[in-house]
């Protein structure tokens, strides 16, 4: 059926096209809400900023700034959302002189897709396709059976040998390709990048990274005299993804210049691979590729190619702080701690014991802030609205649900206004 609306005691009326008059559905029967399919909203962005709540929360926004310990951050579903600086527990500002390239999938126009059941190809539409051609793609993608689908800008697997790709017009010598992936109970990815094939990810030329709950290799794979062949570069990499609640941010970048290609989850660098043989990219391979390898669900999306500044950690570095004091962390892996003051018109006040320091945030890629000495209880009668595409969740109390707005009230951040359309379900579990 459809929600409707909430009524004085917050009971939710509930509509079914066989059912008169509306169902009145009590609170405490209820887990959760599940919104159907809705249309992308032309609206919907990808936002530059990250911010992590102390409660397990977060969301993106563009970044506005910090003053009088509220942090004002713009969204396309919620408008300005001020938060308090208390009630954060880390911010990725996302400030980057640094093209992007690509970010997306916000359709499948220029996706392939490999059907493992069908062993069929369904290929990417003529850049002049209007939308019910990309419509009808989208359908017959979806029907297939052995491949991936697209569903609200997300690509979701559960079949062992299912391809999808792209191809990109450009990439830089120095580039990043980065995507968030969330998996059931185990993950095993290849992705292929600096790729001239997307119907198999071992027969054309290639890099590999096969990602799995506990472990990321690095393969190359060649392709000469119609024969493709493949092989192991370097040493692999203990990762122990499930310890991240199953979903992660992957950061893979490259430096063609010098062979090197390193893995960063979750802003974290946790390896780099030299390719000591410098076999030479085709031209032609600019290729992006995924592939599960099993059975299990898994969903990638926010995808973005953009250049990269080439900067790697020099060596074993602070990256945390120790959650008495705030703490930076830069690009070039440096950090400092100190007291965040106020963030204005890109640069961050910052004060430490010997100085208080001007600093731009084009220079910072995480700062991390002190742990709370206030309580950050829920109170009774919170829901947790969790954001499509895994792109995080706010807790607060409803005091409004109506005209496709849900209204939020929390001690974490004000009272503020969101776009029901923006939302996956809404948990009623405090």
């Amino acid at each position: 059926g459809s929600f409707e609306r909430l009524d004085s005691d917050s009971a939710v009326l509930w509509s079914h096209p066989h059912v008169s008059p509306q169902l009145k559905i009590t609170r405490a029967h209820i887990k959760h809400i599940q919104f159907g399919d809705n249309k992308a909203l032309e609206k919907t962005k990808i936002h530059s900023s990250k911010i992590t709540l102390v409660n397990g929360d977060g969301l993106s926004g563009d970044l506005i700034g910090l003053k009088n310990r509220m942090l004002t951050v713009n969204t396309w579903h919620g408008g300005e959302i001020q938060i308090k600086q208390s009630a954060i527990k880390s911010l990725i500002p996302g400030f980057t002189t640094l093209k992007t390239l690509y970010e997306g999938p916000k359709n499948i126009r220029n996706w392939v897709f490999y059907d493992a059941s069908s062993g069929k190809l369904i290929k990417e539409l003529e850049s002049d396709s209007n939308a019910s051609q990309i419509e009808a793609k989208t359908r017959q993608v979806n029907a297939a059976q052995g491949t991936w689908r697209f569903n609200n800008m997300s690509l979701e697997a559960k079949y062992s040998q299912a391809r999808v790709g792209r191809q990109f017009k450009e990439i830089p010598t120095l580039a990043r390709f980065d995507f968030d992936v969330e998996w059931s109970s185990y993950m095993n990815l290849y992705v292929n990048f600096l790729s001239d094939r997307l119907d198999s990810y071992s027969t054309g030329n290639s890099y590999c990274l096969r990602l799995n709950t506990s472990y990321a290799y690095l393969y190359r794979y060649t392709r000469r005299n119609g024969v493709g062949g493949g092989r192991n570069i370097g040493s692999n990499v203990r990762i122990n993804l499930n310890e991240l609640g199953n979903r992660a941010r992957i950061s893979i970048r490259i430096d063609r210049s010098k062979n090197i290609i390193a893995l960063y989850i979750n802003e974290k660098f946790f390896k780099k691979w030299e390719d000591a043989q410098q076999d030479e990219i085709p031209d032609e391979a600019k290729g992006l590729l995924f592939t599960s390898m099993s059975s299990n669900s898994v969903a990638i999306n926010n995808i973005s190619m953009s250049e990269w500044n080439g900067t790697l950690p020099n060596g074993n570095k602070t990256t945390t702080g120790n959650g008495v004091e705030d703490f930076v962390f830069f690009i070039n892996e440096d950090s400092i701690s100190g007291n965040l003051l106020g963030i204005q018109g890109g640069n961050i006040t910052f004060k430490t014991s010997f100085a208080k320091l001007p600093i731009p945030l084009k220079n910072i890629s995480q700062i991390n802030l002190a742990r709370p000495t206030e309580s950050m209880s829920t109170p009774k009668g919170s829901v947790r609205a969790v954001l499509k595409g895994n792109k995080g969740s706010l807790t607060g109390k409803i005091s409004d649900w109506k005209d496709g707005k849900i209204t939020l009230t929390s001690p974490l951040f004000k009272k503020a206004s969101f776009d029901e359309n923006a939302f996956e379900r809404i948990e009623f579990k405090y």
